[in-house]
């Protein structure tokens, strides 16, 4: 077995094990963030939710890097791994093989969508004669397509829990207008030093 391939099972497990991760591990993070979003839109909630997401944005990065750096070791061990859509034989180089892993990304996020209206952001697809690689990058496409569904499910609960605060105590989220007008002058009316003609 050559390091590629032992490289792309250790990365296919990991992203398996990542992908399981984030779904029940950020379940038990949502706890925290009842806490933080029941005062409403604030610096503080705000880098609670960015630090929330920090870590699975990282490891989506990291993967699509190691994923493009695999598929080129890979070419380089003899595979021949992509085609092009007429079935000609192609090597990919690194610009080649990312755009390849994007549109792997794509389709992962828009599930459906790109395969129903044949949309594609490179010209290369999979060479489906070695079927260990459609396997390898159908794993690639669950992992992405896990985690952005998480990301999106968390996002709008997010969201919804700091509107329901917001509302609950009388502030307004940014870009609401008068109300947001009001939040200021009650703020600058409690500040110390100032009378109440200020």
């Amino acid at each position: 077995m050559t390091l590629s391939i032992t490289f792309a099972l250790l990365l296919s497990i990991a992203m398996v094990v990542v992908a399981v991760l984030t779904w029940f591990y950020h379940d038990a993070k949502h706890r925290d963030l009842d806490s933080w979003a029941q005062y409403g839109f604030s610096v503080e909630t705000l880098r609670h939710t960015v630090l929330y997401y920090r870590s699975m944005g990282i490891s989506m990065l990291v993967f699509y890097v190691l994923f493009t750096v695999n598929c080129l070791m890979l070419q380089s061990d003899g595979f021949q791994l992509f085609t092009y859509r007429n079935g000609e034989e192609v090597v990919a180089g690194p610009v080649g093989a990312a755009m390849f892993t994007f549109d792997l990304v794509a389709r992962g996020g828009f599930f459906d969508v790109m395969e129903h209206f044949e949309l594609s952001t490179s010209p290369l697809v999979m060479n489906r004669a070695n079927f260990w690689f459609v396997l390898y990058c159908f794993v690639f496409r669950i992992y992405y397509a896990l985690t952005l569904i998480r990301i999106v499910v968390s996002f709008v609960w997010i969201w919804v829990r700091i509107k329901k605060a917001s509302e609950a105590y009388g502030v307004s989220t940014p870009g609401s207008g008068s109300k947001r007008r009001g939040l200021r002058v009650r703020l600058r009316s409690k500040r110390p030093g100032r009378s109440k003609n200020a």
